[in-house]
């Protein structure tokens, strides 16, 4: 029985009753931990990431914008073929980003939270 939950709380990948890895786990962790990269956070790749003090952690924020790099972010990692749905609470200092990708193994809701 594959387990629900993706990452547990150290960001960790979760494995099913068999200790199984199933691809559409790995599509999804790829997608959450290339979200909760910050843009030019990492030497090696400076250009990867999102521009979160750029574009999201901002006075007020474009919505539209967000939603639009979230999109291209996500899409970015293989088997991504769709990113729909992308929700951002501006209300907080903090982001949460809710989102639906379709994927040749499903379709998937997550949700990816991100403290300053």
């Amino acid at each position: 029985m594959p387990v629900d939950i993706l990452l547990d709380s150290g960001g960790d990948i979760l494995v099913n009753a068999a200790a199984d890895i199933t691809p559409q786990y790995s599509i999804r962790q790829d997608v959450k931990i290339r979200l909760q990269w910050f843009f030019e956070e990492w030497r090696v790749a400076p250009e990867y990431g999102v521009p979160y003090f750029d574009e999201v952690f901002v006075k007020n924020p474009n919505t539209e914008r967000i939603a639009q790099i979230i999109r291209e972010e996500a899409s970015k990692v293989a088997d991504v073929t769709e990113v729909k749905d992308v929700n951002y609470d501006e209300m907080t200092r903090n982001a949460v980003i809710s989102f639906t990708m379709v994927t040749e193994y499903g379709t998937f809701t997550e949700e990816v939270k991100i403290n300053v």
